[in-house]
């Protein structure tokens, strides 16, 4: 049994349901982010677990034993605010200590539990600062370390770095993720933000409408797809209309973008049908040079609009009536293509995956 279990969670605020029928798996130790646009229940679903929302039906066990029905102080968890709630009255030290003086601990196990929490997060020395004379990470730190001086078995992070600036969120999602790899602590990171989840997480939950729409590690999630709604919330991609011809021995013969592509069968498919063949912009290679070898899917190709953005070159291409979109890394001795360009266009097989909703 998985050490958070959500069995059949579900929420319904009148005629909106905000959470359906969730079942989810969380070990112990695991960094798990929900993911998914607004409204889609992921917050719902955090809060449930914390206790903040009684559930409609279903239930919640940590560690085999069920806390569906227990107050938020008595089911050993923390959790992170977006907008991180730190008491501008008090000081750093004051703000990480209070929720040890609710318990009633003494003053010299809360001063060395403080010291202690105050070094984990980075903010030795800080102690006296009070809010307004924090920055955005440091607040987020104090934040972390209220909760973490509490010893939860769980902690929770709803959209924590929401409200910091680009640079600050790149650093601090790194951070975030050392400190709960350096604690082992087991993590539920509620996110919209892609590129956060893919980053941080050893698993992911896609949520759509009040459910799970597939689970699996960043690479599962952004390699292989469930579905038309993950493949595009997920990054962009090219999705090609296809037809299949033939399936045979395990293997079936794709007609897409005016060429054929031998590919492992797809349970549930057969000859004759209409899928969807799905490439990452990153994994085409334009350039006639990239198309040898038998494991490649080769076209031609029209670019019709080039973008410059720094790391990669954007281009826009037409082939035959699709439009495709491809990221070429920018390099020196790169091969820059200008519109009006007739090119190769060439992926591995091994980078298409399939859709059949």
């Amino acid at each position: 049994m998985s050490h958070v279990q959500l069995r059949d969670l579900s929420k319904r605020f009148g005629d909106v349901v905000a959470a359906d029928h969730i079942n989810l798996g969380i070990e112990k130790g695991e960094f798990f982010s929900l993911l998914g646009p607004s409204g889609c229940g992921k917050t719902t679903t955090l809060r449930m677990i914390a206790g903040f929302v009684a559930p409609t039906e279903g239930s919640i066990t940590v560690a085999g034993a069920e806390i569906t029905h227990l107050p938020p102080e008595k089911r050993g968890i923390g959790i992170v605010f977006q907008n991180y709630a730190i008491f501008p009255h008090m000081t750093a030290y004051d703000n990480i200590a209070f929720g040890l003086r609710m318990r009633k601990v003494g003053k010299a196990e809360i001063d060395r539990r403080v010291r202690a929490s105050l070094d984990q997060v980075g903010l030795s020395g800080l102690e006296a600062r009070y809010e307004r004379e924090m920055s955005g990470g440091q607040k987020q730190r104090v934040a972390l370390a209220r909760v973490l001086v509490t010893e939860p078995e769980i902690l929770l992070l709803d959209e924590p770095l929401s409200a910091l600036d680009r640079k600050l969120r790149e650093e601090m999602k790194y951070w975030i993720k050392n400190l709960q790899q350096d604690l082992g602590i087991t993590t539920i990171y509620v996110t919209h933000d892609q590129g956060e989840a893919l980053t941080m997480s050893d698993r992911i939950a896609v949520m759509n409408e009040g459910r799970v729409v597939q689970v699996g590690a960043p690479s599962e999630i952004y390699e292989q797809p469930a579905s038309n709604f993950v493949t595009n919330f997920i990054g962009h991609s090219n999705i090609f209309p296809a037809r299949v011809a033939e399936v045979i021995n395990g293997e079936m013969r794709v007609e897409a973008a005016g060429t054929v592509v031998h590919m492992p069968s797809v349970r549930g498919v057969s000859a004759g049908d209409t899928i969807s063949l799905v490439v990452r912009p990153e994994h085409i290679l334009l350039g006639d040079s990239s198309a040898a070898g038998d494991d490649m899917v080769t076209t031609r190709g029209r670019v019709t609009d080039k973008t410059y953005q720094g790391s990669f070159i954007r281009y826009e291409l037409a082939i035959g009536d699709l439009s495709l979109v491809v990221e070429a890394v920018n390099r020196p001795a790169l091969t820059v293509y200008e519109p009006g360009a007739e090119i190769g266009v060439s992926w591995h097989k091994e980078s298409c995956s399939v859709l059949t909703d």
